[in-house]
């Protein structure tokens, strides 16, 4: 992703380069047994069979027992924290603490060790129950089909006219607070945060204000970015935020890893899920994703130590859950990859400035860490698109390229061609017995160098596109990526919108105008011809002969003869 001004941002893929990480450490084996409630009032945590004697801490996320070794970059160690009180060998306890100090700190941020002497008896552990303001907010799709807007207010007038449910906005991280008092303002925009007041751009929250009220008020559900783009203003994003990380030029991660970063970063988080969740005057956001394609390191903090930047990132991920879960129980959080899966960026090409990792590795890193420091609903936001994302006939260049298989732990990549095979990993990670969601907010088919008989190919690939992810259970919004070709990009054949760059409707934009309508097999079905695929990724190429038949290009456990069903497409 790339910066184009100060609010209205662009985004296209890259690629980049790996340095092999050690082995995933066995995080936090001492969390089962141990459960944190969060009330209005009150923080009850919940010991069952301790096997050894001991006395129960609370400590700051970013601080660590001196036994606990995985602790990204922090260097807050500490022999005790917050005694809250004693537990007998094999006894079960539930401890009742205030949730709010005498300065006004929630305890929903802290984390809870039982400690014997330095031995972790059990912990760390995470709030995972929390009483909400709101239990729910957002609305009920009426299908997956969504659009990212440009972040521009005004495109709200494509996205009524396409009928989409939902639109993606960023949201920058990098402007949106004042590092202090001094440097805001006056009439700054405050809120209250964990007994400290912090203020915020109005210009900012006025522009984002403008898009979500729009989309609020046409109940269309948001789902928000969170990113922040380089600058070197430190009066909006405090020294203390920053990563030691010079190949990040484009984005910053959010460092949590000391107090004023741990902080500001929840004063930021608690800004936007109060604002966009209390009322409908500044509208909804139902969904954020934090930072930008994280398996290319230098998007959030660049190290090639996997289980570093793993802590760094999932602290994070973990403290803008219990942000947004403290004002809207059903806001997910989602994580954002590019396209890579089982194999990383850079072990498959090597043509970026930091190291990367494979979002498979990722994926179950984050999987056993939640599960044992309080299990929660993260959410995935891969982007999907082709294997080179500049090419218009899409299931053909995937198949032809040696990177696509129908195994989640064989394939390299994941693109709308094989993009069924996260039905079985989701069965393997499942959330309270549930598939977790996935979100894709940065994904679409190019015309690549304009012509007739490219645009009838983005037209054809917009339609597969569509009719998989409305098969896939797991796949919460499908929200395209562009609407607008950007002329800078276009010029290299990355031609994604569903409008030209001069703002002509491409056949793309009709097709996704009805592809959930009852009429969508009537605006699809002259461009099934132009669907072609090698079946299994070998063989000379075949025509398509129909819509389920495409779905199919690799052997999957997925049965598109037993799921297929217009039913699922035909949603208005």
């Amino acid at each position: 992703m790339k910066k184009k001004n100060l609010f209205f941002v662009i985004a296209f893929s890259m690629v980049c380069s790996v340095i092999l990480a050690k082995p995933v450490q066995n995080v936090s084996a001492a969390g089962n047994g141990m459960s944190v409630s969060v009330t209005a009032s009150k923080i009850k945590i919940k010991i069952t069979k301790a096997k050894s004697s001991g006395t129960l801490y609370a400590y700051n996320a970013n601080e660590y027992a001196k036994k606990d070794t995985t602790r990204g970059i922090s260097k807050s160690v500490k022999t005790k924290g917050t005694a809250l009180g004693k537990v007998s060998k094999g006894q079960s306890k539930t401890i009742t603490v205030a949730r709010y100090d005498e300065k006004g700190r929630d305890g929903l941020y802290n984390k809870y060790y039982l400690l014997k002497g330095n031995t972790i008896v059990k912990g760390p552990i995470y709030a995972t129950s929390i009483s909400s303001a709101k239990k729910k907010i957002g609305f009920t799709q009426k299908s997956v089909k969504g659009l990212f807007t440009e972040g521009q207010a005004s495109n709200m007038k494509y996205a009524k006219d396409l009928g989409v449910s939902s639109i993606t906005l960023n949201i920058d991280l990098g402007s949106l607070m004042y590092a202090s008092k001094k440097v805001a303002p006056a009439g700054s925009p405050e809120l209250k945060v964990n007994g400290k007041t912090y203020y915020f751009n109005a210009g900012a929250v006025s522009y984002y204000d403008s898009v979500i009220k729009k989309a609020s008020a046409a109940k269309m559900n948001v789902i928000g970015i969170l990113i922040a783009w380089k600058n070197n203003d430190y009066n909006t994003y405090a020294k203390a935020l920053r990563y030691n990380s010079p190949k990040s030029t484009i984005t910053m991660g959010q460092n949590t890893s000391n107090a004023t970063g741990r902080d500001d970063f929840i004063a930021m988080i608690e800004f936007l899920a109060h604002r966009y969740s209390q009322s409908k005057a500044n509208g909804y956001v139902s969904t954020y994703v934090l930072g930008n394609e994280i398996d290319f390191t230098h998007y959030w903090y660049n190290t090639s130590n996997f289980n570093k930047f793993m802590e760094e990132y999932s602290r994070a991920l973990r403290l803008s859950n219990l942000a947004i879960k403290k004002y809207a129980g059903n806001v997910k959080v989602a994580v954002p990859y590019t396209h890579y899966w089982a194999k990383s960026a850079g072990q498959v090409f090597k043509e970026c400035p930091g190291p990367s990792f494979a979002p498979l590795k990722m994926t179950n890193w984050l999987q056993k860490t939640s599960k044992a420091q309080g299990n929660y609903d993260w959410a995935l936001a891969p982007h999907c698109y082709g294997v080179v994302n500049t090419k218009a006939a899409q299931t053909l260049s995937d198949s032809s390229m040696n990177a696509l298989t129908g195994n989640y732990k064989t394939t390299k990549e994941l693109t709308f061609t094989n993009l069924e095979v996260l039905n079985s990993y989701l069965n393997t990670i499942k959330y309270h017995g549930h598939q977790r969601s996935v979100y894709l907010t940065e994904s679409g088919a190019s015309s690549g160098k304009i012509s007739n008989k490219n645009l009838k190919l983005q037209a054809a690939t917009v339609a597969y596109e569509y009719y998989k992810v409305a098969h896939l259970p797991f796949i919460k919004s499908f929200n395209y990526y562009r609407l607008k070709d950007n002329a800078n990009e276009a010029k290299n054949g990355l031609s994604v919108g569903l409008l030209k760059s001069n703002g002509a409707k491409k056949p793309a934009y009709k097709v996704y105008k009805h592809i959930d309508t009852k009429s969508s097999q009537a605006w699809t079905k002259g461009y099934l011809k132009y669907i072609t695929y090698r079946r299994n990724g070998s063989g000379s190429a075949r025509t398509a002969t129909s819509w389920k038949s495409a779905m199919n290009v690799y052997s999957t456990s997925f049965n598109w003869n037993k799921k297929w069903s217009w039913k699922k497409i035909t949603k208005r």
